[in-house]
């Protein structure tokens, strides 16, 4: 591919000294970028950065590049490649074209250019996979190349959203309409009065309940369902046993992977300005903080969160206490919360404070700790998942109790300096295992699908919660789509809502579950496909024509429904 770059330069110029010198310093000082956002931002210069070039330059401004050896050395490495440059220069001596020539020289770099494209990425069997860009952008750029890897991210740069059928501005505006008598409950509080919001996707936390009889000898969520002054249920995650950040950016954005299908959203989507909770929560006057303990290269985490208007972020280096549970790798949620806790109370006193954190304890796999450190057992046999099933209840029971310490850790805050608290948390997705384990005889296959998506939801406060113990009159599970947690916090923090917000809240009162297949489920939870009920299907479309309007490439956005009414 790099070869492909210097016959480009050749054809033009027609001297291989030049293509050589040329080619070799725009690759020369590729490396040195890529050295320096690498080390800055844990992830490679990729195609869609240019989009943010803006929000890359003011964030560059406050670091300082020193001049490692590396970036020595790299320079240095230049050298050779300009005495080859030269040395050909020298060789070819002076002597001009003829346009025959020129046209020669030009067909056969197309030629070759087409043979290594064709050969490597559009043949029948390319070298290079059609689709190899997964959770982590390391798994694309170090086994193919960095020229590879930046094609395939070239190529979804062209539109990776869906745009719905029917759409338009006007359609748009009139979806907006449907929802502006929506009453919010509570009612909105005086700005003095805002609450401190936490926002917790929870790795991996999901409650096998709801797929087969455990049978365990702990009650494994003992806090989480029975926790006081709560709103208690489910969110259904775009997907089954990964794709963490799916569930994050519907978590934070309210936008559906529906007109999305195909994409990871941090790896693939321009996040500059765009509309989320962070950026509702900043126009309120919200200091705003994101950690994770982990590394910051997955997904692009740090430049993705800084691009969505974060102040501030925080990774596993800002997470001291190390805490693991036996010989697994990742810090507990008790740990975790206790550090969490430290970053919490160095915010600004002066403002409402936003915490998002995305947790690492019960990440795959479920095989790490000898039996005798299990906490958890489940009487049930699942063969060979039974070790595997037991080590994952035991995260779940330890996720389950850290929350409990956080919620106690909450409320001694609220009694010591009076900040009121609402803390939201759900897990990201059911384990990779869940369909191997699941009885399924509980139910038909369409629901058990939807259930192995129902990961829990916990909405509490450290002060009165006026909805507290609020659930579905008509399903058990009181199930709503990712994207529409968001909304429901801001309405329980007595937040102002976009109009955005307000549709997503009165979407959920009539079809609370929008799945990845032409079927959604109503508030009786019921499914449907589109067709049956010509009223749903208006709401539900409404909500595809809001999102598109949002971020759709072809979409003139109207700002004021997605921004809280100054």
């Amino acid at each position: 591919t790099a070869f492909c770059l210097t016959l480009v330069v050749f054809a033009l110029c027609g001297s291989w000294g030049i293509a050589t010198g040329v080619s070799g310093l725009i690759f020369t000082v590729l490396a040195l970028v890529n050295y320096y956002t690498r080390d800055l931002h844990g992830s490679a210069l990729m195609p869609q950065d240019i989009l943010n070039l803006g929000t890359a330059a003011e964030v560059m401004g406050s670091y300082t590049l020193h001049i490692t050896q590396t970036v020595i050395t790299i320079a240095l490495l230049y050298i050779p490649v300009l005495v080859a440059a030269v040395v050909q220069v020298k060789l070819a001596g002076k002597h001009k074209r003829s346009w025959k020539q020129r046209g020669a020289h030009a067909l056969a770099c197309a030629c070759g250019i087409f043979a290594v494209l064709y050969l490597g990425y559009f043949s029948p069997n390319p070298i290079k996979p059609a689709t190899t860009y997964g959770w982590a952008w390391q798994e694309t750029y170090y086994k193919y190349g960095y020229l590879a890897g930046s094609l395939e991210a070239a190529s979804l740069m062209v539109d990776p959203i869906l745009q719905p059928d029917g759409y338009s501005e006007d359609a748009a505006t009139e979806a907006a309409a449907m929802a502006q008598d929506y009453q919010a409950s509570p009612e909105t509080a005086n700005e003095q009065d805002y609450p401190d919001v936490f926002l917790i996707l929870s790795e991996s936390f999901y409650d096998f309940d709801l797929v087969t009889d455990l049978q365990a000898d702990q009650e494994i969520m003992q806090v989480t369902k029975n926790l006081p002054n709560s709103i208690y249920g489910h969110t259904i995650s775009p997907h089954v046993g990964g794709g963490t950040n799916s569930s994050e950016y519907e978590m934070l954005s309210s936008n559906s992977l529906m007109l999305m299908p195909s994409i990871t959203p941090f790896n693939w989507l321009n996040l500059h300005k765009a509309n989320s909770l962070v950026s509702n929560l900043k126009d309120l006057g919200y200091a705003t903080l994101a950690a994770h303990p982990y590394t910051n290269s997955n997904y692009r985490r740090d430049s993705a969160w800084l691009t969505l208007g974060f102040d501030e972020t925080h990774f596993q280096d800002d997470f001291p206490t190390k805490e693991t549970y036996g010989s697994r790798p990742y810090q507990t949620d008790s740990a975790t919360y206790r550090d969490l806790e430290g970053l919490y109370e160095a915010m600004p006193e002066d403002q409402p404070r936003f915490v998002f954190l995305v947790s690492i304890q019960s990440h795959g796999d479920y095989d790490m700790n000898p039996p005798e450190e299990d906490i958890v057992h489940a009487a049930t046999d699942y063969g060979e998942y039974d070790s595997i099933m037991d080590e994952y209840l035991s995260n779940i029971y330890m996720t389950d109790r850290a929350f409990g310490e956080l919620t106690e850790y909450l409320t001694e805050q609220y009694e010591k300096t009076g900040r009121k608290v609402i803390v939201a948390m759900a897990g990201d997705h059911a384990p990779s295992f869940v369909d191997h384990v699941a009885d399924h005889t509980f139910t038909d296959e369409n629901n058990l699908q939807i259930l192995e998506r129902s990961t829990p939801y916990l909405i509490w406060a450290n002060y009165p919660l006026e909805n507290a113990g609020q659930i579905s009159a008509t399903d058990e599970y009181n199930r709503m789509d990712m994207c529409m947690l968001a909304p429901t916090l801001v309405e329980n923090a007595g937040l102002p809502l976009t109009p955005y917000y307000q549709y997503l809240l009165a979407l959920k009162q009539v079809a609370p579950v929008v799945t990845a297949a032409n079927d959604y489920m109503d508030a009786d939870g019921v499914t449907h496909t589109y067709g049956e009920n010509a009223e749903l299907d208006a709401w539900v479309h409404g909500y595809f024509y809001l999102e598109y309007n949002n971020i759709g490439a072809k979409a003139t956005s109207q700002q004021n429904l997605f921004q809280v009414e100054k």
